[in-house]
């Protein structure tokens, strides 16, 4: 289809429109990342009480015209640390379209340990992709507490970016009565 226009009254049930054609109209709008005005934007902070938990912050994002929005503070648990070997996991916001999930959420995805950790391969696909809000350095030790410092915030990335506003309108009446005016000079 080329052109598609809406929203129009249903008669008879001529008229249905399914969630991605009304997220469209946000197109242009609204641009996909975490919203910077929003709560606190996903910020990702060790949990003072436990070793292997961190904790989300509130925020809203927008992703692949879907929404997520996080208005409590989220707890996730790190699987247990090697003894012997290191990984890096991420932090992501999840975004399922395929038919049998169809949500959002917030988890870990966990890497491989090595003794020269590497990043995980995070889903990117046109129905499933993830974007990584922190990046954690799990360090080999069964006793160590995750700190501050083995966490590395991605909002504002390319991997994930930061939206700072949406966009604003420009009422250009006045220069198009200068442009008039100098046309008429």
């Amino acid at each position: 289809m080329t052109i598609t226009s809406g929203f129009f009254n249903s008669v008879n049930h001529d008229r249905t429109y399914d969630a991605e054609q009304i997220s469209s109209i946000f197109d242009g709008i609204i641009k996909d990342g975490v919203y910077e005005s929003i709560g606190d934007a996903f910020m990702v902070t060790p949990n003072s009480d436990l070793n292997d938990s961190i904790i989300v912050g509130t925020g809203r994002a927008w992703f692949d015209h879907t929404w997520t929005l996080n208005d409590a503070q989220f707890s996730l648990t790190l699987d247990e640390p090697n003894t012997l070997y290191g990984r890096i996991d991420y932090v992501v916001i999840d975004v399922n379209r395929e038919q049998d999930v169809r949500a959002n959420t917030l988890k870990i995805v966990r890497g491989t340990m090595s003794d020269n950790p590497q990043e995980p391969v995070l889903i990117n696909t046109d129905r499933h992709k993830q974007y990584p809000i922190a990046k954690i350095d799990v360090p080999a030790g069964a006793s160590r507490k995750i700190s501050a410092s083995d966490i590395t915030y991605l909002v504002g990335t390319e991997k994930c970016p930061l939206v700072t506003g949406v966009l604003e309108a420009l009422n250009i009446t006045n220069y198009f009565k200068q442009y008039d005016a100098e046309f008429n000079e």
